[in-house]
């Protein structure tokens, strides 16, 4: 996928060179933190029920007017829609990075760790969406980043990158707590 919209997710900063803004995904956190703050439930939990077959709801295209996000055409708003749904199921505490620790963290097993790694267009949709509300149930923080970015992207091959470094650190919180126990 060519589209600039998505392309600028690739930062992997929050922050880009003086005088830009920081990428769409990071404006659309401090959105959903200041939804937050300003206990704008109707907007939230219309946001936490969007589904990415249908038209998004007003407060979508809110907060991506308060993100400063430009333009899109049809396809790229479903794909920022189900982004943004994930990232509404935890608006408190959402967290850019750490996915793989976290999913370990939530007990999440290697088998389904492998079917969301592995899963492309609407059953991966459907994956990241539970898994989001899976991690907004434990309590802990929400990454958002990985979960956003392998919607976004979906089938393009640079996602496999997230995707690696999502079973990596999955698997390093894996050994770390094997490793506790074990005496050397």
């Amino acid at each position: 996928m060519t589209d600039e919209i998505i392309d600028d997710e690739t930062q992997s900063s929050s922050t880009s060179e003086a005088g830009k803004q920081p990428p769409l995904l990071e404006r659309i956190a401090t959105e959903f933190r200041r939804l937050n703050a300003a206990a704008a439930t109707g907007d939230l939990a219309a946001l936490r029920r969007m589904n990415g077959y249908a038209v998004p709801p007003a407060a979508f295209y809110r907060i991506m007017s308060r993100a400063n996000a430009p333009e899109m055409g049809p396809e790229t708003v479903r794909r920022w829609a189900r982004a943004v749904a994930i990232m509404a199921q935890r608006p408190d505490a959402l967290r850019a990075s750490g996915l793989g620790r976290t999913l370990k963290d939530i007990g999440l097993s290697e088998q389904r760790l492998d079917m969301l790694l592995h899963a492309r267009g609407p059953a991966l949709y459907d994956l990241a969406q539970r898994t989001a509300v899976r991690i907004a149930r434990s309590h802990e923080y929400l990454p958002y980043r990985d979960l956003c970015l392998m919607v976004l992207y979906d089938t393009d091959p640079q996602t496999d990158d997230v995707r690696i470094g999502i079973a990596q650190s999955y698997l390093r919180a894996n050994s770390n707590s094997s490793a506790i126990g074990t005496p050397i």
